[in-house]
């Protein structure tokens, strides 16, 4: 059943000076003992917004106010928990600080109770700013085809609308007395960047390892960054980013490490895809202190002078807390972090209070997830999946940006962990990704809404560039559906988007929202956009 709402608006006059405000009302014996030149407050009472059933009254409700001094009393008073939905009449009573001069004075209004789960969007209450939504394209053997760019960047059609790039820092060699890197490396993934930055991307780049040379063990897998190498590692980092400037391609930031926490060469240990040791690739390994070190004394050599970016770490494998905030509690460090980054594996979106409370971004800068299937198809499932970890990045981590790991399968028979399949159409882990990306700009701001408004169903709003946008997820079997009010907004029309098991992101007809208030039907298994 479709849930709905009633909504009166109330009209208070008022007394003095001709007018009436609220329910002028005498105090018994005491007004009739007293002369009738007493004056009447004005009693300023605007109607309270919406609540949900199970609310409690408190002084949002309760906020009466009157041109002279003096208390209030309610009726019901504040805490009552208001239990069943319709309209109901709250009273204020007045009483004059100067009973002498003043008399006693009553005022009310109505309060909706909503009907149903109601969800609250508040555009009053800013949270945190989205950078955007992205992916990476690390390891790429070959540049990126140019419709594959537009699949992915592109903010039309069926495009994904991502807006952020992750390119990898592949190792190369160094020469320590000319501090010169060679670069033919660092091409082809440039090259994929500069197209996607023509499309209005941000573009970071993440070393998986430091060049064999500056290793303890000489080599690109394992071993860790020889501590008489930090001033090299420092510098070839900068040759990158001064290397990219000269490929027009402007990077936003440079992260440190790629999971300096993690060996994917050690045979003893598993992650998403099994034993690692037999899929060994580049890694190099660092402690908390070792990270702060570096960045105390070599940070700044990529932050300051000529073309400085953001430092981003310690892009944890599981976004250990730990592996940062050694490097943040240090006065010496931590003015060189702009970004704490971090990934999934085996970890779920969590506030980083140290983080934020130092003025840092955090990012969830790598996670993916297999089809429910095991295999080479996605479905309605894996987009719902998909979308709730978007969904607790952005209101459990409050991340300012999220970023998939890997854009496009390169064969049809592979696990379709991807956002694109191998013929450039967007698998559903990719509509999902479009759900926020395509709606959700760089700048905007989320706010606070309603996360679950009901079992299964998970809610967040955002806005930026005079737009308000709405993002629903039902991961239920059935519809389902609930009045949203918005607060400080005014909302007139919305048109949603949505995804469901048929696939794509279908532009639904526009429906207006009257007295900031809508109710949302959800389908089964959907995600749906409502864009102002």
């Amino acid at each position: 059943m479709i849930a709905t709402y009633k909504h009166l608006t109330f009209t208070m006059f008022l007394l003095a000076s001709g007018l009436i405000a609220g329910c002028g009302a005498s105090n018994g014996d005491s007004a009739d003992a007293r002369s009738t030149t007493l004056d009447m407050p004005i009693i300023t009472w605007a109607t309270p917004a919406a609540i949900a059933p199970g609310a409690s009254l408190t002084s949002t409700q309760l906020n009466a106010t009157a041109n002279v001094a003096g208390s209030f009393n309610y009726s019901p008073a504040a805490g009552t928990v208001m239990s069943t939905a319709g309209v109901f009449t709250l009273t204020a009573t007045f009483t004059p600080s100067d009973y002498s001069k003043y008399t006693t004075q009553t005022a009310t209004v109505p309060l909706s109770v909503l009907t149903g789960g109601t969800a609250v969007v508040d555009f009053g209450s800013a949270q945190q700013t989205i950078r955007g939504f992205g992916v990476s394209e690390a390891w790429a053997g070959s540049a990126m085809l140019s419709a594959e760019t537009t699949a992915l960047y592109g903010t039309s059609g069926t495009n994904l609308g991502l807006s952020i790039m992750r390119v990898r820092i592949a190792p190369t060699t160094w020469t320590s007395s000319t501090q010169t890197a060679g670069t033919s490396a660092w091409t082809v993934e440039l090259a994929n960047a500069k197209a996607a930055q023509s499309l209005g991307a941000t573009i970071f780049a993440t070393p998986w390892t430091p060049p064999a040379s500056m290793k303890t063990n000489g080599s690109i897998n394992e071993g860790s960054l020889s501590t008489s190498s930090y001033s090299d590692y420092a510098n070839y980092l900068k040759a990158y980013v001064n290397y990219a400037n000269s490929q027009s391609v402007s990077l936003y930031a440079v992260s440190m490490q790629n999971e300096p926490d993690w060996n994917p060469c050690n045979p003893t240990t598993t992650n998403d895809e099994g034993p690692t040791g037999a899929d060994c690739y580049e890694s190099c390994l660092w402690t908390a202190a070792q990270m702060d070190a570096w960045l105390a004394g070599y940070g700044s050599v990529l932050t300051q002078g000529t073309t400085p970016v953001k430092l981003m770490m310690p892009e944890s494998f599981y976004f250990s807390q730990a592996m940062s905030d050694t490097a943040l509690n240090d006065s010496a460090a931590v003015g060189n972090i702009s970004i704490i980054g971090g990934h999934l594996y085996g970890s779920k979106p969590a506030y980083y209070a140290n983080a934020v409370n130092k003025g840092k971004d955090v990012w969830m800068t790598e996670h993916y997830l297999k089809p429910v299937s095991g295999g080479a198809t996605t479905s309605i499932a894996d987009a719902i999946s998909a979308a709730i970890e978007i969904h607790n990045s952005m209101t459990v981590g409050q991340y300012n940006a999220y970023v998939w790991w890997w854009p496009m399968s390169s064969s049809s028979s592979s696990v379709q962990n991807y956002l694109l399949d191998s013929t450039d159409t967007p698998s559903y882990f990719g509509y999902a990704m479009a759900q926020y990306a395509r709606f959700i700009r760089p700048g905007y701001v989320r706010y606070a809404a309603t996360p679950t408004p009901s079992t299964g169903v998970y809610m967040s709003a955002y806005a930026g560039n005079g737009r308000s946008v709405i993002v629903v997820v039902n991961s239920n079997t059935s519809t389902v559906a609930f009045p949203i009010q918005i607060n400080n907004q005014t909302v007139t029309a919305l048109t949603p988007y949505q995804t469901t098991s048929a696939g794509s992101i279908a532009q639904q007809s526009l429906f207006p929202v009257v007295s900031n208030t809508f109710t949302a039907t959800l389908p089964a298994q959907s995600i749906t956009t409502f864009m102002q």
